[in-house]
C-alpha cells in the first residue's frame, strides 16, 4: 500500500493540486496546524493534529472550498540550542534514543551539536515525514522563524504591541533557568511543562536563635496554628535576610537567592538540633514548639511549615503520632455549615488513612471545600493578641477567601510576613537538566497580559470563536483570566532580536502568535525577491492593516505599488483563519497568546473563527516515553502500517478531547476493513444481477442516511464517529445486503452496488487518500483526481424512509428472537411469529406516542369501557414511552401491517436465524393456546 501512497503523492505534487491562489469565484477556507518544532524526528504521537487538520482541509476542498493548508518550521528560542548543547556534552540517554529508536546514523549524531545544522537536519526529516503522511501542504508558502523575512514581520508585530501599551518593562516572578540565566516557559522545559508560579505567604514567628518564616498557602490558619514543623534529617541556616535573622533550610535559601537580594549565611545547623524550640505566634502571642517531621519538603517554600491539626489533614495525623497520649491541641478556625469545624480531624479519623498519598487527597478536599464554603470563626477576636484585636475584629464570619486577603495584608503592612514565588507544579527541568527556579526579574521585557483592556479583547474575540471540542472553552476562559505578565524576550535562543534592545532575543511562545497572517503573503515574498531591508513596519502596516499611503509607501520601500497592492489582497482574500488545530496542552500557552494577540492587532472582522483541540496518542494505553521504549517514530510507523491505516488509526479513532489509543489490534481491524473495501471493488465485475428489490432500496437509502450523518460529524470535526459510520457500520450495512439478496436467492445488482461504493469512496477520501485514490483510477477508470471532486449531495428520490424503518423493524424482531433463544432449552424447529393485524391498536399506539408522555391526555380520548379496555391503554401507553425515535417515526408516518410486513421480510429473518419461521396474525385463539400476548410492534413469539 505504501508504493500506491507514494505513487498519489507524487502525482499530487507534480500537478499542484494543493498550491492555493485566491480564486473569488470560490469561497475561501484557511487552516494551519501548530508549526513543529525541529528538535527532533517525529513520532507516531506528532500525526494526530496534523492528520486532523488535513483531513478538514480534504473535506472543505471536496465541498467546493478554495482551501490554503501551508506549513513552516519554529527555529526560536531555547528547544534545539538545548538539545545541540546535550550532543555536545555527550548526552548518552539522548545520543542512544537518536542512534537506537529513530536510527540517525551515528555519523550525523555528532554533527547535531550545532543546533542550525540540527534544525535544518529535522527540518528535512519532519517535512519528509509530513509528505509520506499525505498532508496535502503549499509547500511554496513554507518559511522557518529566523528567516530575515519573517523576522522583520516579528519586529512589526513587536511594535504594534509596544505602541498599544501591551509590552512592559517590569519586575516581575518567572520561571528561571540557575544555569544558564535565563526565563523559561513551556517549550524550554524538560517535557513541555509550563511552570506554574503561585504565592506562599511567609509568617514570622521569632525565637530566641531568630525568625523562623513558616511558609503557607493558607494564612487565614495561623490563628490555629500549635506548632512548626521542620524536617530534623536536613540541613537548616541561619540567614541574614530582609535585615533580619532568620532559619530556613539551606535549599530554601539557595532557591530564594533568586527572589531576594542579598542573602548572607551566618550558619549551618541540622534540623534536629532546632527541634524543640519555642517560638512566638504573631498574630496571637501564643508560644508553641518547633516540632520534626520527615514529610517536610525543604525544596517547598522555606522548609519551615505551621501545623493546623483544626485544618490539616498531614498536622493532625502527625501530631498523633508524635502526641502519643493523643493529647493534640485542636484550635478551630473555619466553619463549613454541616461539616462542623474541625474538618482536617473529622476527617482523618472518619477515613484512616495509610499513606502520605491518602492524606494529599484528604488535604485536597479539606482545603477545596473550606475556602469554597468555609467561614472564619465569629469569636476569633478571642485567639488575636490584644494589640491587633481592634483592627482584626472584622475577620469573624468572613468568608475564607475575603479572610485570607484580610490578614495577608494585615501580616505584610505589619512587617510580619511577606510573600514569595514558587513553582507550584516542581519539580519542572530545563531541559539542560537543571531544575527551574522562581526568579524575580527586574527590568525584563514583558508582554503584559493582565493588562484588563487586553483581557477584555480577549474575552471578546473567545466569545465569537467556535472551540472543537466545546469543552475546551472553559480551558481557555481559565487560562485568559489567570494570565499575567509574561516575559517575551531571552538573551540565549535563535530568534528575532528585541527592535528596541537587542540584547534581547524574542522568544518562541511570543514570535508564533500571529504567523498564520504571514503564510499569506510569504510565498509572494520568495517569488517577487523582496529583500528583508524593503519590508519596513509602513509596508506591513499596509498589507496587514490597510494603513498608509500606497504610493508613498511604494516609493519609500521601492517595491511597486502594484506589488504591494497584490499582498494586500491575498492577505484579505485569506483572512481571517478559518481554523487552528493544536494540542490540548497548548491552551495555557500558544492557543491563548494567538487569542491575545489577533485581538491586540487585527481588526475584529480579521479575528479567528475557530479553534480545534485534540487528545494524545497513547501506545497500547501508555504514554509514549524514551524509558518505557515505546516511542515508534513516524515514519517506521508509516512503513511497518501503511499510510492511510495510521491516518485513520491515530486521527479518528476518538473524540476530538479524548486520547488516541494506538495498538496493534486497532491497526490490524483499520486495515481489515480498508483491505476488504479494496477487494469488494476489485471484483464488481462479478455481481451481474439488475433486480431493484428491498434489498437495493435499502443500500441505496443506507448511504444516503450515511452520507448526511458523515457530513453532519464532518462539520462538527467528530472524526471518530465519521469513521465508526464509514468503516465499520457501513462494512456491516454490506454483509446485511449480501445477506439479504443471497437470502432471495439471486447476484447482487452490479449498477446499485457500484453507485454506492462511488459514493462511499468519496466519503473515506479525506481519511483514506491514496488508496481512494488508486481505486478511483485504477478499478473505477477515472482520470479525474478523486481528492477534487465534489462532497457527495444527498439525493432526496433515492432516501426510501419506509424501507429503512421496515427493516429496522425486522432488525428489532430477530434480537427479541435472539434473546428468547439465548435461553431456549433444546434445538428450535420452528419459529411462530403471531402479529397484530388489526390497524386499531396502531392508530391506539400513534396516538400515545402523540399524547407525549400525557397519560391522562391519551386516557381522555380514548376512554376505557373495562377494566380489560384500561389494562391494555396502559400498556400500549407504557410501549410508547419506551420504543424510540425510529420506531415512533414508523408507527406515526406510515399505515404498516406488521403481518403483511414480516411476511415480505420473512425469507431475510429466516436466514438470518436459521431456523424455518411461520408468520400469523394474532388472535384470541393464540392468546388461549400459548397464554401469549401481542401488542404493537411486539409480536407474540412461540418457538418450537
Amino acid at each position: 500500500m505504501n508504493n500506491i501512497a507514494y505513487k498519489w503523492q507524487t502525482r499530487w505534487e507534480e500537478d499542484k493540486i494543493y498550491e492555493s491562489n485566491p480564486n473569488p469565484s470560490k469561497p475561501k477556507f484557511f487552516t494551519t496546524v501548530a508549526f513543529p518544532y525541529p528538535n527532533s524526528p517525529w513520532h507516531i504521537g506528532h500525526g494526530r493534529t496534523y492528520v486532523t487538520g488535513d483531513i478538514l482541509a480534504r473535506y472543505k476542498r471536496m465541498r467546493g472550498y478554495n482551501v490554503l493548508f501551508p506549513m513552516a518550521f519554529h527555529y526560536t528560542g531555547t528547544p534545539i540550542m538545548a538539545m545541540a548543547d546535550a550532543i555536545a556534552k555527550g548526552d548518552k540517554e539522548l545520543i542512544e534514543t537518536f542512534k537506537d529508536i529513530y536510527e540517525i546514523s551515528p555519523d550525523v549524531i555528532p554533527r547535531m551539536s550545532d543546533p542550525l545544522f540540527m534544525a535544518n537536519y529535522f527540518k528535512e526529516d519532519i517535512k519528509a515525514s509530513m509528505r509520506e503522511i499525505g498532508l496535502g501542504i503549499d509547500w511554496r508558502r513554507e518559511f522557518t522563524t529566523i528567516d530575515p523575512e519573517f523576522s522583520s514581520f516579528v519586529t512589526w508585530q513587536f511594535h504594534k504591541l509596544q505602541s498599544k501599551g501591551y509590552i512592559v518593562k517590569d519586575t516581575h516572578p518567572v520561571g528561571w533557568c540557575p544555569v544558564h540565566h535565563i526565563p523559561v516557559g513551556m517549550h524550554d522545559t524538560k517535557g513541555d511543562v509550563e511552570p506554574e508560579i503561585g504565592e506562599f505567604v511567609l509568617i514570622y514567628f521569632n525565637s530566641e536563635k531568630g525568625i523562623f518564616p513558616a511558609a503557607t498557602l493558607r494564612p487565614e490558619t495561623i490563628f490555629g496554628a500549635t506548632a512548626l514543623w521542620i524536617n530534623p534529617s536536613e540541613m537548616y541556616v541561619v540567614a541574614s535576610m530582609l535585615g533580619k535573622k532568620m532559619i530556613l533550610s539551606e535549599k530554601a535559601a539557595a532557591k530564594l537567592s533568586f527572589q531576594i537580594d542579598d542573602i548572607e549565611i551566618e550558619e549551618k545547623i541540622k534540623g534536629s538540633k532546632l527541634v524543640g524550640l519555642k517560638v512566638e505566634n504573631p498574630i496571637t502571642g501564643k508560644h508553641i514548639a518547633v516540632l520534626g517531621a520527615d514529610f517536610v519538603d525543604v525544596s517547598l517554600g522555606t522548609g519551615v511549615v505551621m501545623s493546623v491539626p483544626a485544618h490539616a489533614p498531614f498536622d493532625y495525623y502527625y501530631s498523633k503520632k508524635t502526641f502519643k497520649n493523643n493529647n493534640i491541641e485542636i484550635i478551630p478556625v473555619i466553619t463549613v455549615e454541616g461539616l462542623g469545624n474541625a474538618l482536617a480531624k473529622d476527617v482523618v479519623e472518619k477515613n484512616n488513612p495509610k499513606s502520605d498519598e491518602d492524606l494529599k487527597k484528604l488535604t485536597e478536599y479539606v482545603y477545596r471545600t473550606e475556602y469554597n464554603k468555609g467561614v472564619l470563626r465569629s469569636d476569633l477576636g478571642n485567639l488575636i493578641r490584644e494589640e491587633y484585636r481592634n483592627e482584626l475584629k472584622s475577620l469573624g464570619g468572613l468568608p475564607v477567601p475575603k479572610g485570607r486577603e484580610l490578614i495577608t495584608n494585615f501580616l505584610i503592612s505589619k512587617g510580619l510576613g511577606r510573600k514569595i514565588f514558587e513553582v507550584m507544579n516542581k519539580p519542572v527541568y530545563c531541559r539542560c537538566g537543571t531544575e527551574i527556579v522562581v526568579k524575580i526579574l527586574k527590568d525584563q521585557w514583558f508582554l503584559d497580559y493582565s493588562n484588563k483592556e487586553w483581557k477584555e479583547l480577549a474575552r471578546k474575540s473567545l466569545s465569537k470563536i467556535n472551540v472543537i471540542p466545546e469543552e475546551s472553552r472553559k480551558d481557555f476562559e481559565f487560562t485568559i483570566e489567570w494570565l499575567e505578565k509574561r516575559a517575551c524576550a531571552r538573551t540565549r535562543g535563535l530568534g528575532t532580536p528585541l527592535p528596541w534592545d537587542k540584547k534581547w532575543i524574542i522568544e518562541s511562545l511570543s514570535d508564533s502568535t500571529i504567523y498564520m497572517a504571514y503564510y499569506t503573503i510569504s510565498h509572494k515574498i520568495k517569488q517577487y525577491k523582496l529583500s528583508p531591508s524593503k519590508l519596513t513596519q509602513e509596508f506591513w502596516d499596509y498589507v496587514m492593516l490597510g494603513i498608509g499611503n500606497l504610493e508613498e509607501i511604494s516609493e519609500k520601500t521601492g517595491i511597486p505599488s502594484n506589488i504591494i497592492k497584490e499582498f494586500r489582497e491575498e492577505f484579505l482574500y485569506w483572512y481571517p483563519l478559518d481554523i487552528r488545530h493544536s494540542g490540548k496542552d497548548l491552551i495555557p500557552n500558544h492557543l491563548t497568546f494567538f487569542i491575545f494577540n489577533h485581538a491586540a492587532i487585527f481588526q475584529e472582522n480579521l479575528w479567528p473563527k475557530a479553534i480545534a483541540v485534540n487528545g494524545l496518542v497513547l501506545y497500547e494505553g501508555k504514554k509514549m516515553s524514551k524509558s518505557l521504549r515505546n516511542i515508534i517514530p513516524l515514519r517506521k510507523g508509516l512503513k511497518m502500517y501503511g499510510v492511510d491505516v495510521m491516518r485513520i488509526a491515530v486521527s479518528s479513532t476518538a473524540d476530538m478531547g479524548s486520547d488516541v489509543n494506538f495498538s496493534e489490534s486497532l491497526v490490524k481491524t483499520v486495515g481489515e476493513t480498508l483491505r476488504k473495501m479494496y477487494e469488494l471493488f476489485k471484483s464488481l465485475d462479478n455481481y451481474t444481477g439488475d433486480i431493484l428489490g428491498f434489498p437495493e432500496k435499502w443500500l441505496l437509502s443506507r448511504i444516503y442516511e450515511i452520507t448526511s450523518s458523515t457530513t453532519r460529524h464532518m462539520e462538527a470535526l467528530e472524526l471518530r464517529d465519521a469513521v465508526n459510520e464509514l468503516l465499520f457500520v457501513f462494512s456491516s450495512d454490506l454483509d446485511e445486503y449480501f445477506g439479504m439478496v443471497s437470502a432471495e436467492g439471486r447476484e447482487a445488482n452490479n449498477k446499485v452496488l457500484r453507485e454506492v461504493l462511488t459514493i462511499w469512496l468519496k466519503l473515506i477520501t479525506p481519511f483514506a487518500p491514496h488508496l481512494a485514490e488508486e481505486i478511483w483510477h485504477e478499478i473505477l477508470k477515472q482520470k479525474t483526481y478523486i481528492v477534487n471532486e465534489g462532497w457527495p449531495e444527498v439525493e432526496g428520490s433515492k432516501m426510501d424512509e419506509l424501507t429503512l424503518l421496515e427493516h429496522e423493524y425486522m432488525k428489532r424482531i430477530v434480537e427479541d428472537i435472539r434473546s428468547i433463544l439465548n435461553i431456549f432449552k433444546g434445538t428450535p424447529k420452528l419459529i411462530k411469529i403471531y402479529a397484530l393485524n388489526d390497524s386499531r391498536y396502531m392508530e391506539l399506539l400513534r396516538d400515545a406516542i402523540v399524547a407525549n408522555g400525557q397519560m391522562k391526555k391519551f386516557m381522555d380520548i380514548h376512554k376505557p369501557k373495562s377494566r380489560e379496555d384500561a389494562r391494555i391503554l396502559q400498556k400500549i401507553f407504557n410501549e410508547s414511552l419506551e420504543i424510540d425515535d425510529k420506531m415512533k417515526k414508523l408507527v406515526t408516518n406510515y399505515n404498516i401491517n406488521e403481518v403483511d410486513v414480516l411476511n415480505k421480510l420473512s425469507k431475510y429473518i429466516r436466514r438470518k436465524l436459521n431456523v424455518d419461521i411461520l408468520i400469523e396474525p394474532y388472535d384470541e385463539e393464540v392468546k388461549k393456546t400459548y397464554n401469549k400476548e401481542a401488542m404493537p410492534l411486539r409480536p407474540a413469539i412461540i418457538i418450537e
